[in-house]
């Protein structure tokens, strides 16, 4: 392998931006293409949680000052995870043992758009925007040549899909590897966190992420994001988006429980509509939620994962995050997951540049690696998702037992929960 080794990441999403920080940081050459024209073209969503794992893939891959910045910039972190049943009685709660924003491994809710600001600091000249991937081939010194929508070409020593669960890399990479629908809807919202709509608010969703098992299958999630220091600033701020304060909730269900409607295809209203005419023996605390969310902010999608592979002849070519292990949200582990892809690659590729070890074997261990955690997530994601949506009265029952068990044998608490 050729000294010294040059990197191409397609992708400037959270996995592809904190490896790009990484490998920056030792000394190898980097740069990122994404086809995005501006880092506010999409809507990035809302926030997203920052748990142990990410956060030791990020202190790792990032320069200190621009990691305490990333903590500075999260909101409180949650005091614990209380599981409910559709009345609001408690099943399972859970205490976090760090609630301080400086604690290691403190579980740090982010919004989306504050976070690719973060990660693209620093990052000047290496990321390229408005580069639409189409495909790649080999070149003819060893490299492997991506080529874009605009007619450009990149060439690189290895190439590295971090573009999402669409990933055109994926696809040419390992055409066999499906994505695929769960038959589960669902449906998104927020409510803004004001004084008024704070008194409103389960006690339990303010302290932290709360699952609500519903009846028929149905289920709700949410979780505020709340800034302790108070300092929100003006509507007209740059930043308003990402110090905004409210709950989002998530009510899923399957697809047939909506009715005829084809709920992807239906406004914010109507969206509301459907998920209140299926939680109408919900306790009212729950529905009031639904009720007061922004109808423009309210969007519904359609819950797909990855179909797990075993590995590949591996080459100069590879994959991190959703490009590969996509999994569906009810476990909330899936940008965790591309971090750690981040920073083992991240390693990999370090060595390589360093002549301690060749380019393929290096990438063989960690794409073995990678499959295997990573698909475990994905497994366990769906579990997860299939135990929330049972329709059968007897699994469902179940299930609350279980949670109520564990609430009070600590042992079984902790084998319940691990992973998450």
């Amino acid at each position: 392998m050729k000294r010294p080794l040059k990197v191409t990441i397609i992708g400037a999403g959270t996995g592809g931006l904190c490896l790009a920080h990484g490998l920056q940081s030792d000394g190898v050459a980097v740069e990122v293409f994404e086809r995005d024209h501006s880092p506010a073209d999409r809507q990035q969503g809302f926030r997203l949680s920052i748990n142990a794992t990410g956060g030791a893939a990020l202190r790792s891959c990032l320069p200190q000052a621009l990691f305490d910045k990333l903590a500075a910039s999260s909101a409180d972190p949650s005091e614990g995870l209380t599981f409910l049943d559709h009345r609001l009685n408690r099943l399972l709660a859970i205490d976090f043992p760090h609630n301080e924003r400086s604690d290691a491994d403190a579980e740090r809710p982010i919004s989306r758009a504050a976070l690719r600001r973060i990660l693209l600091e620093g990052l000047d000249g290496i990321v390229r925007f408005g580069r639409k991937f189409t495909g790649f081939e080999d070149g003819a010194d060893g490299s492997v040549v991506a080529h874009f929508a605009d007619g450009t070409t990149a060439s690189g020593d290895v190439l590295i899909g971090a573009d999402g669960a669409g990933s055109k890399l994926r696809s040419q990479l390992l055409p066999h590897a499906r994505r695929v629908e769960t038959g589960i809807m669902a449906v998104s919202g927020k409510v803004d966190l004001n004084d008024a709509n704070r008194a409103l608010v389960p006690p339990p969703v303010l302290r932290g992420p709360t699952p609500i098992l519903g009846p028929r299958g149905c289920f709700m999630f949410a979780s505020a994001v709340q800034y302790r220091d108070g300092e929100r600033p003006a509507r007209n701020d740059t930043f308003h988006d990402e110090r905004e304060e409210y709950v989002m909730w998530g009510f899923s269900a399957h697809r047939a429980k909506f009715g005829s409607a084809d709920p992807d295809r239906l406004g914010g209203e109507k969206l509301k509509a459907a998920v209140l005419g299926l939680m109408q023996d919900w306790h009212p605390s729950a529905m009031r939620l639904v009720q007061a969310a922004d109808a423009s902010a309210v969007s519904a999608f359609a819950v797909k994962t990855s179909v797990p592979i075993p590995p590949w002849r591996t080459r100069n070519v590879t994959l991190l995050g959703d490009a590969l292990h996509n999994m569906t949200p009810f476990r909330g582990i899936g940008a965790n997951t591309a971090l750690r892809d981040a920073a083992a690659l991240r390693n990999a590729l370090v060595i390589v540049d360093r002549g301690e070890r060749d380019l393929v074997p290096a990438l063989a261990d960690y794409e073995r690696d990678m499959i295997d955690y990573g698909f475990a997530a994905v497994r366990a994601s769906l579990a997860d998702m299939e135990r929330f949506h049972a329709d059968r009265p007897l699994s469902r029952a179940l299930t609350k037992a279980a949670f109520r068990a564990a609430d009070w044998i600590p042992p079984l608490k902790a084998a319940l929960m691990g992973g998450r």
